[in-house]
């Protein structure tokens, strides 16, 4: 792993969006990563349900942390693609949410991400796809695939 939980964590801290939303960071691993999602009740849309996106924000938070716990800190990969099949709602509850990467390509990752409330209740499934611009350096072969396909 070239990025710590703890580096990782202060990354995630000062983007700017991060402040809204309370992110913190349960794991990390060699491309994967759970953050945890606490309630706050500016997520709830009219019913009472905590709104989508919430859930796609931690989905595409949780994926860049798990790329960047490989690749650094400073890798300058960007979403270029976040599908959500939203599967049960969240009322006035945190949450937590797993990514992991499934395939490192030299362009393109891709990889999924799982929202899911106390008692493993499924709330949200996500595929992700991020770019790794060019000259950025090729990720070392390992879990998910051969570098050198994309």
């Amino acid at each position: 792993m070239k990025a710590t939980q703890a580096e990782l964590a202060r990354l995630l801290a000062s983007a700017p969006f991060a402040p809204d939303y309370g992110f913190r960071i349960a794991a990390v691993a060699d491309g994967q990563c759970t953050i945890e999602v606490p309630f706050r009740p500016s997520f709830e849309r009219p019913g009472g349900v905590v709104s989508g996106p919430v859930f796609m924000a931690a989905a595409d938070a949780a994926m860049w942390m798990a790329i960047l716990a490989r690749l650094g800190v400073d890798d300058p990969c960007v979403t270029v693609e976040l599908n959500t099949a939203f599967l049960a709602a969240a009322r006035r509850e945190g949450f937590h949410c797993t990514a992991r990467v499934l395939r490192w390509g030299r362009r393109l990752v891709y990889g999924t991400a799982e929202c899911v409330a106390a008692g493993d209740r499924l709330l949200s499934h996500h595929t992700l796809t991020y770019l790794r611009p060019d000259g950025a350096t090729p990720p070392s072969e390992g879990a998910g695939g051969d570098p050198s396909r994309s």
